[in-house]
């Protein structure tokens, strides 16, 4: 994601000096840097919810019971999976529709963005189903998830 970003702001530097200063540019620029841009999100996507930083308001959680805040929990990720599951699919089958359409100006596949979705969906899912099946220690709660 860091070489992304460095690749981005490079890409945009350079389009802006030479539009500004030059009055040219790199017409593939805008192209590949809103490539690397989605893929940046959809890898950041995964990494917040590996890490447990995606917002999230836990306001009523906080004064349920134990074996209900565990069913709430529970819910919670098997929603994830289910939405996590429609951007895989709904991503891979415009993946696999757009492939073939190549980008005049990158000459990259329109699919390669769809596919940034795609994989982020399966990831996200995965960590999903791993957290339903094999509850862990919850840092907002502060404790224990009870089974």
């Amino acid at each position: 994601m860091a070489a992304a970003m460095v690749v981005m702001i490079i890409l945009v530097f350079i389009n802006v000096v030479l539009r500004y200063g030059f009055d040219s540019g790199v017409l593939a620029s805008a192209e590949i840097s809103r490539y690397l841009f989605v893929w940046v999100i959809m890898l950041g996507a995964v990494i917040c919810m590996r890490d447990d930083a995606h917002l999230d308001l836990r306001v009523i959680e906080h004064r349920l019971p134990g074996k209900v805040r565990w069913l709430l929990r529970r819910l919670v990720y098997a929603v994830i999976v289910l939405t996590s599951g429609m951007l895989f699919l709904g991503s891979a089958r415009q993946t696999v529709a757009n492939w073939p359409n190549i980008s005049p100006m990158s000459g990259i596949p329109v699919g390669a963005m769809y596919l940034a979705g795609a994989i982020a969906g399966a990831m996200i899912a995965a960590i999903a189903v791993l957290r339903f099946l094999f509850p862990r220690q919850d840092r907002a709660l502060g404790g224990e998830e009870q089974e």
